[in-house]
C-alpha cells in the first residue's frame, strides 16, 4: 500500500491546472508532483516518533477478541529500534500496573487503538489521544481501515524529580523536577513567570527522537487541578535545570560573597584595588562585577586590561600557564610593569582594536617573556576582545590567549630532521656528507644558534680519509669539516686538531665526549664552555649569546666507530628540557642512521670502483667501436648494392642513399606522401600499398616483390633484350618507446635477373613436365596396343593346345600333332615373355617418376614367400630342380608372425630372385635351389666376409616413422635365394644391379632377359627401407639376398593363427605341392604370368563349370572381342558381345536386372578404350542407374583392360569396377577371377 505512488484527485488535478498559469505555478505543480510521488512508509520511517499502521478490515485478525494482542502491518524505524517499547504495543509483554498517567492498561490501550468512534460513520480513533506508558498516544484513520497510531513523549513540569545536574540527566532520569530556589533573583522570577506561562497550556510533545526505551520513574505526587499549577513549567528533551549551587561563588566582587573563595579568588580580593586605576572593589560598576566574575570562572587562561592604562586582572589559569614568575606582582598593574617587555609586540593590536572596535586574533604569535628567569621564547594563540561595559565606549579588553610553544617549536624541530634527512640523501662521499650535515642545519637559526663539526681521521691519512678505524684516540686527528655562525680563523674552530695531546678549541670537551660516547652537555657557568672561545661568534637566531651547548658524538648505528663531532649551541631563549633533549636524541639518531646508509652505500661503491672504472674503459672503447662501426655502416650504405631508405608514418621519404634513387629515381626532395607510389608500375601499387597498411596497423614486418617502373634503368638479358624491372622490397617498422610509429626503413635489391630466372625454369619446367606426360602417354600407348594383341594371341595359343591335346588323332598324325602343341606352347611362352619386359618398362617408368609408393598392411611374411615358391612348383617339377623353402627359427626365437609391410614388394623381389635362380640353375649338372627367410631385431650386417650388400644410392632411413606403420616393434625381415648355378666372377658382379645390365654379353644371348629384373629388385629394397646383396663364386652357385623394414603388429580380427615347423632343408620338389596356394594374394597378373612362364597349366577346363556362367563381352576391337566369345563358349558360358558402352547399356534393359522376365546376366566384362561410351563412363552410369532403382541388386562388372599403370587401376576401381584383369591374361584365370568377383558380392 505503501510503497504505490498515489493518483491525483480530480479537485487536485483541476487545481493545479488552474495554477499553472506562471512559470512560479509550474514550479509549484512540479513540487506537488514530486511530493505526491513520495510513499507513506518513506514519510513515517523519517518520522522521529513511534508509528505504527494497523488494518481494521483484516482477514486474520478478529480485534473483537479480547485475547488478541495488536499486530500491526507496519512498524517506523523510531518503533522499531527500541524492543521494550514495541513489545509494550503489541501485548508480546504485559504489566497491568498503575501507570504514572492514570490506571490506563495495555487492555484500556488496544481497545482505543483498535475502536471506532460511537458519534459518526468514519470508524475513526475516539477520543483522538490516550496517555499510555508516559507517552501521549495519537490516533488517526484513512479511507476508514488504516489506522495510524504515533507515540509522544511527553514530561509534566509538576511532576520533575528534585535534585541537581550532577544526579543524571533527563534521558537517564525520565523527567525531571525543578529545585525550588531558596533565593529568588532575577533569574528566578524570570524563570517562574516563564513557568507561569507555559501552564497555561496543554503540556509540549516532545520533538526529538526517542532515545531510550528505558520506562520512566513515576512521580511522586500528580494533581489535577489547574489552578495550582503556577510554578509549574513546560519542558522538552533538550532543557537543563538551572539552581543555585551550594558551594558556588555567585559573585566573589561583593563584600561579603556566598559560597567558596578559590585561594586565587582570595588573593585578587587582598590586592589594594585602591591604588590602581580600577579603584576600590566597593566602587566597581555592575558590568565590570559581571565581567570579573565571568573572567573568574573560566576555566581557560583569561585576562582584563581595563581603562587607558590597560589595569590587568587574570584568573588562576592565566597565573599558572601565562604569568609565571611575573605573578603575584602582574596583578593590578599595566604593561608598564611586568609585561614591560612586551608592549612593543602588542601596542599597535591595542590601539588598532581600541580605534576600530573590532577584535583582534592571532595564531602562534611569537611574544618573548620573561617570566622564569631568562628571556623565553614562546608563541601563543590569543584575541583580543573589546569589552563597553553596558556603555557605547570601549572601556576595556577581554584577552583569551592559549599558549602554544610546544606545537609550534616542536614543527620547527621536525621540519629541521626532515630538511636535514634530504639533504644527507644527497650526498655522494664522506665530505660531501659532512657538508650536508651543516646544510640540512643552517636554515634553524633559533635552534642552531652555532655549530661546528669535525671529522675524525687518522693522522698520517688527512687528505684521503674521513673517518676512525677503530675507537682509539692515538694518532687521530679532528678536521674542520665547517662551522655555522663561527667566523674562519676563529680561535674555538682551528682546521686541524691531535685528538690525543691537542689543548685546543673543544678537543678536551670532544675526548670526553668520545668516552662516553653519548651526547653531552656544556655549561659556561662550570667552564665546560669556555667563554673565551664564545667572543667573537656570530650568533644566530636573537642574537642572545649561548650559555649551553651540546657535542653529539657522530657514529653510525651499525658500528661502533665514532666519525665526528657535531658541536650545537643551545637557544638560549629555550631551557634545556625534556623536549630539547628529546630533539636532540632525534639528531642524534638520524646522523647515525643517514651516517650508516651511507657508509654501506660507499662500501658497495668501493667494492665496484675497480668494476666501474673497468666499465667505463669499455664504454669508452664500446663507443670508439660504436663510432668505427657506425663510419663503416655509413660507407657501407654508400656503397651499397641495395636502396635503403626510411620513410615516416605519413609516408614522406625522410632519408636514403644514392642506390635508392638511382633504382627508383625518386627526386630527393620530394615532399609529397607515398611520392614513392608514382615509380611503382601499375600491377604492384595496389600491393605496395597493401604491404604499407599492413605495417602501420600490425608494426610487423613485410617483403614483397614489387615491378618499378623507371625509363633509367633498363635491366637486360643474356642476349641483350630488355625484361622487366622487378626489386625485394624488405619493409621494418621503427616503433617508439610509447608504442607508436616512428618510422618505416628498409632495403630493395634489384631481383630483374632472379626474375628472369624463375621465369625460365619454369617455362622449362612446364616443357619438361610435358615432354614426361607425353613420354607416359607413349608408354601407355605403346603398352597398351602391345597388350591388346598379344591377348588374343595368348587365347589363340591356349586355344590350339587345348584343341589339339584333347582330340584323338590317328597314330601316324601324333609326331605331327605333338609339334603342333609345342609351336603352340612356344607361342605362349613368347607372349609372356613380351608381357614380362612391358611390365618391366612400366615398373622402371614409375621409380624414375617417383609414384611407386609403399603401402604397408598386416601381413604373415613366411605365407607371402610360400606363395612365391609355390607359384614356381610345376616349372621346377618340369626342369627337375630340387626346390626347398627353409624358414629361420629367428621367427619362433622372436614370436614374430604378423608384422606390417607392403606384400607386392616383398613378392616381387622374391619372384625376380626366383627367376634368375631357375634361369641360371637349369641347365647346370647340380640343380638346386633354396629359399631362406629369417628376422631381426637389429639391422644385418652390411659387409661380410661370404656376404656383402649393395651401397644405397641415398642414406638408409626408416620409413616405418608413419602413422600408417603402427606403433610396434621395428624388425628387419631378410630373404635369400641360393642356386647351384653357373655362378659370376669379380668383374661380372660389378655390373649387376644396373639399368638393362647383364652379368656378360653372353648371359643374353644364353640366358636371354632384359637387364632390368636385378636393377627393379634393387630399387625396391632400397624404397622399402633395405638393401640388396650377392655373393657368388663362378662355376659353383650365387646367392641373392635383401632385407627390408616391418613392424609388429597383432594378428587382425578373425584371423586363424597356426603355428608353423621349419621345413627340413633336404624337401625334395615333391614337399613343394604341399605349399597353400592362395588365389587372392595382390601378387600383379604379370608375375604369376611370369611364374608359369616355361610351363602353362594343360589340364582341361570342363565346361560343366561354367554352364551357369552368362557373360556381356564389351569391347571394341573385334579380333579380342570374337576370340575371347569363342573361349569363354568352348568353357560352357553363354555370350552376349556389344561394341561400346551404348550398346552394354541397351544390352543391359534386355536382362533380369531391369526385368525379371528378361535375358540372364551374370557379369560384364568391359574393355576401358572404347569409342563412342568408354569403359569409365558407361560403369559410372550403370551405378547411377541401380542408385536410382532402374536396375535389380549390383550389376557385376570386371575390367578387361590394357591400361595396367597402378594409378589406372585405382581409377577403374574406384569408378565402380568390381576387379580388374590385366592384358594378356589365359581363359583359365580369367574364369577363376570371375568366379571369385561373384563369390565376393554374393557374400
Amino acid at each position: 500500500m505503501a510503497g504505490s505512488t498515489p493518483e491525483l484527485s480530480p479537485r487536485l488535478a483541476s487545481s493545479l491546472k488552474e495554477r499553472t498559469k506562471s512559470p512560479k505555478d509550474h514550479l509549484d505543480q512540479q513540487s506537488l508532483l514530486e511530493l505526491d510521488s513520495l510513499s507513506l512508509r518513506e514519510i513515517l520511517d523519517q518520522d522521529s516518533r513511534p508509528t505504527l499502521i494497523l488494518d481494521l478490515d483484516s482477514d486474520y485478525l478478529d480485534y473483537g477478541d479480547d485475547k488478541d494482542g495488536i499486530k500491526p502491518i507496519f512498524c517506523n524505524a523510531a518503533l522499531r529500534l527500541h524492543d521494550r517499547l514495541l513489545d509494550s504495543v503489541t501485548g508480546s509483554i504485559v504489566e497491568d500496573t498503575v501507570q504514572s498517567s492514570g490506571t490506563t492498561t495495555y487492555g484500556d490501550f488496544r481497545s482505543w487503538a483498535t475502536g471506532v468512534s460511537k458519534f459518526d460513520d468514519s470508524k475513526d480513533v475516539f477520543p483522538l489521544t490516550l496517555l499510555y506508558r508516559d507517552m501521549l498516544w495519537t490516533g488517526s484513520t484513512i479511507r476508514q481501515r488504516w489506522r495510524i497510531i504515533s507515540g509522544n513523549q511527553c514530561y509534566n513540569v509538576t511532576h520533575l524529580p528534585t535534585g541537581t545536574l550532577s544526579k543524571g540527566s533527563p534521558d537517564e532520569q525520565g523527567t525531571v523536577k525543578r529545585q525550588k530556589s531558596t533565593k529568588a533573583g532575577p533569574t528566578s522570577t524570570s524563570l517562574r513567570r516563564l513557568g507561569e506561562k507555559a501552564a497555561d497550556v496543554a503540556p509540549t510533545i516532545e520533538s526529538s527522537t526517542l532515545v531510550s526505551s528505558t520506562k520512566p520513574k513515576a512521580p511522586k505526587e500528580h494533581s489535577s487541578k489547574s489552578g495550582d499549577n503556577s510554578h509549574e513549567t513546560s519542558s522538552s528533551g533538550v532543557s537543563v535545570t538551572l539552581s543555585s549551587p551550594e558551594f558556588g561563588c555567585p559573585d566573589w566582587t561583593i563584600a561579603e560573597p556566598k559560597g567558596v573563595l578559590s585561594e586565587h579568588m582570595v588573593f585578587t580580593r587582598s590586592v589594594d584595588w585602591s591604588a590602581t586605576p580600577l579603584g576600590p572593589m566597593v566602587d566597581w560598576s555592575v558590568e565590570f562585577r559581571e565581567v570579573a566574575n565571568l573572567v573568574m570562572r573560566n576555566p581557560h587562561p583569561a585576562a582584563l586590561f581595563w581603562g587607558e592604562e590597560l589595569t590587568m586582572f587574570y584568573n588562576e589559569a592565566y597565573k599558572n600557564e601565562v604569568a609565571g614568575n611575573k605573578h603575584p606582582g602582574l596583578m593590578g598593574t599595566g604593561f608598564s610593569g611586568p609585561f614591560s617587555e612586551l608592549w612593543d609586540g602588542v601596542a599597535p593590536i591595542f590601539r588598532e582594536c581600541a580605534r576600530t572596535g573590532k577584535s583582534v586574533r592571532k595564531e602562534n604569535d611569537p611574544l618573548p617573556i620573561h617570566r622564569y628567569g631568562y628571556l623565553e621564547e614562546t608563541f601563543f594563540s590569543w584575541s583580543f576582545v573589546p569589552v563597553y561595559g553596558g556603555t557605547d565606549r570601549i572601556l576595556g579588553f577581554y584577552n583569551g590567549p592559549f599558549e602554544t610553544t610546544y606545537q609550534t617549536i616542536s614543527t620547527r624541530r621536525l621540519q629541521t630532521l626532515r630538511h636535514l634527512g634530504e639533504r644527507l640523501a644527497e650526498a655522494r662521499s664522506v665530505k660531501h656528507f659532512w657538508a650536508c650535515v651543516l646544510e640540512g642545519l643552517v636554515e634553524n637559526h633559533n635552534d642552531v644558534p652555532f655549530a661546528l663539526l669535525y671529522s675524525i681521521t687518522d693522522s698520517d691519512d688527512a687528505d684521503t680519509a674521513s673517518h676512525s678505524s677503530d675507537s682509539t684516540i692515538s694518532l687521530k686527528s679532528c678536521v674542520l669539516e665547517g662551522s655555522i655562525g663561527i667566523p674562519d680563523g676563529h680561535p674555538a674552530s682551528p682546521p686541524r686538531l691531535d685528538l690525543k695531546r691537542s689543548k685546543e678549541g673543544f678537543i678536551p670537551a670532544f675526548r670526553e665526549a668520545m668516552r662516553t660516547r653519548e651526547p653531552t652537555t656544556l655549561h659556561a657557568r662550570d667552564g665546560s664552555l669556555p667563554e673565551d672561545l664564545l667572543e667573537g661568534i656570530e650568533w644566530r637566531g636573537f642574537g642572545d649569546p649561548c650559555k649551553e651547548a651540546i657535542i653529539i658524538p657522530v657514529r653510525p648505528t651499525n658500528g661502533e666507530n665514532i666519525f665526528a663531532f657535531l658541536l650545537i649551541g643551545i637557544n638560549p631563549r629555550r631551557a634545556y628540557d625534556e623536549d630539547y633533549k628529546a630533539f636532540t636524541t632525534m639528531l642524534n639518531r638520524q646522523l647515525a642512521t643517514s651516517l650508516a646508509s651511507f657508509l654501506l652505500f660507499e662500501d658497495e661503491v668501493r667494492k665496484s670502483r675497480s668494476a666501474a672504472e673497468a666499465a667505463a674503459l669499455q664504454r669508452e672503447q664500446l663507443s670508439q667501436q660504436l663510432e668505427l662501426q657506425a663510419s663503416r655502416m655509413r660507407r657501407m650504405t654508400e656503397f651499397s648494392p641495395l636502396g635503403m631508405y626510411l620513410f615516416s608514418p605519413d609516408g614522406v621519404l625522410l632519408e636514403a642513399n644514392e642506390r635508392y634513387y638511382e633504382m627508383v629515381g625518386q627526386e630527393r626532395d620530394d615532399p609529397r606522401e607515398f611520392g614513392f607510389l608514382d615509380h611503382i608500375a601499375d600491377e604492384s601499387r595496389p600491393v605496395a600499398k597493401a604491404i604499407w597498411d599492413s605495417m602501420v596497423k600490425d608494426f610487423k614486418a613485410r617483403s614483397e616483390e614489387l615491378q618499378i617502373k623507371n625509363p633509367k634503368v633498363v635491366p637486360r638479358d643474356l642476349e641483350d633484350e630488355p625484361i622487366e624491372y622487378w626489386v625485394l622490397a624488405s619493409s621494418q617498422p621503427e616503433i617508439g618507446m610509447d608504442g607508436k610509429l616512428r618510422s618505416i626503413m628498409g632495403s630493395i635489391a634489384d631481383i630483374s635477373h632472379i626474375k628472369w630466372v624463375q621465369g625460365l625454369q619454369e617455362r622449362r619446367l612446364r616443357e619438361a613436365e610435358e615432354t614426361k606426360r607425353r613420354q607416359n602417354e607413349f608408354i601407355d600407348i605403346t603398352s597398351h596396343e602391345m597388350r591388346n594383341p598379344l591377348s588374343a594371341i595368348l587365347i589363340c595359343a591356349d586355344d590350339i593346345r587345348d584343341s589339339l591335346t584333347h582330340h584323338k588323332f590317328s597314330d601316324s598324325d601324333a609326331k605331327v600333332i605333338d609339334d603342333c602343341i609345342e609351336a603352340a606352347n612356344n607361342i605362349a611362352l613368347c607372349v609372356q615373355h613380351q608381357k614380362a619386359i612391358v611390365d618391366d618398362i612400366l615398373t622402371v617408368s614409375k621409380l624414375d617418376s617417383n609414384l611407386l609408393l609403399i603401402a604397408p598392411v598386416p601381413v604373415q611374411p613366411v605365407n607371402v614367400i610360400q606363395r612365391a615358391v609355390s607359384m614356381f612348383k610345376p616349372e621346377v617339377q618340369a626342369k627337375d630342380i630340387d626346390f626347398t623353402f627353409c624358414p629361420h627359427d629367428s621367427f619362433q626365437e622372436l614370436g614374430v608372425d604378423w608384422v606390417n609391410l607392403d606384400p607386392s614388394r616383398l613378392l616381387q623381389i622374391t619372384v625376380n630372385l626366383i627367376t634368375n635362380a631357375i634361369k641360371f640353375t637349369q641347365n647346370s649338372e647340380i640343380r638346386k635351389i633354396a629359399v631362406h627367410i629369417g628376422v631381426s631385431a637389429e639391422q644385418p650386417e652390411l659387409h661380410s666376409k661370404n656376404f656383402e650388400y649393395v651401397p644405397t644410392r641415398g642414406s638408409l632411413i626408416n620409413i616405418t616413422a608413419g602413422n600408417e606403420w603402427g606403433d610396434g616393434q621395428l624388425l628387419y625381415i631378410r630373404v635369400k635365394v641360393e642356386d647351384t648355378g653357373c655362378g659370376l666372377t669379380l668383374q661380372e658382379k660389378q655390373k649387376l644391379f644396373e639399368r638393362f645390365a647383364q652379368a656378360s654379353p653372353r648371359t643374353h644371348a644364353q640366358y636371354g632377359g632384359s637387364g632390368l629384373g636385378l636393377f627393379i629388385s634393387r630399387q625396391l629394397a632400397e624404397l622399402h627401407g633395405g638393401q640388396i646383396g650377392v655373393s657368388s663364386e663362378a662355376g659353383v652357385g650365387s646367392t641373392f639376398g635383401f632385407f627390408i623394414q616391418a613392424r609388429r603388429v597383432a594378428a587382425p580380427r578373425g584371423t586363424l593363427t597356426v603355428s608353423r615347423q621349419p621345413s627340413d632343408e633336404n624337401t625334395s620338389s615333391a614337399s613343394a605341392s604341399t605349399f597353400p596356394q592362395n588365389r587372392t594374394t595382390a601378387l600383379p597378373i604379370a608375375l604369376s604370368g611370369l611364374a608359369n612362364l616355361s610351363a602353362p597349366n594343360i589340364s582341361p577346363i570342363n565346361p560343366e563349370n561354367y554352364s551357369h556362367l552368362h557373360i556381356l563381352i564389351v569391347e571394341d576391337n573385334l579380333v579380342n572381342q570374337r576370340v575371347l566369345a569363342k573361349q569363354l563358349t568352348k568353357a560352357g558360358c553363354s555370350v552376349y558381345t556389344a561394341n561400346n558402352g551404348f550398346y552394354c547399356i541397351s544390352h543391359l534393359s534386355t536382362t533380369t536386372f531391369h526385368d525379371p522376365s528378361g535375358t540372364p546376366l551374370s557379369i560384364i566384362l568391359m574393355d576401358l578404350e572404347m569409342p563412342e561410351m568408354d569403359g569409365l563412363t558407361c560403369v559410372g552410369k550403370i551405378r547411377e542407374m541401380e542408385q536410382k532403382g532402374e536396375l535389380n541388386g549390383r550389376v557385376p562388372v570386371i575390367a578387361v583392360t590394357a591400361n595396367v599403370r597402378d594409378e589406372q587401376v585405382k581409377m577403374a576401381l574406384g569408378s565402380g569396377m568390381d576387379d580388374v584383369v590385366r592384358k594378356p591374361f589365359q581363359v583359365r584365370e580369367l574364369l577363376e577371377r570371375i568366379q571369385s568377383v561373384l563369390d565376393r558380392l554374393r557374400v
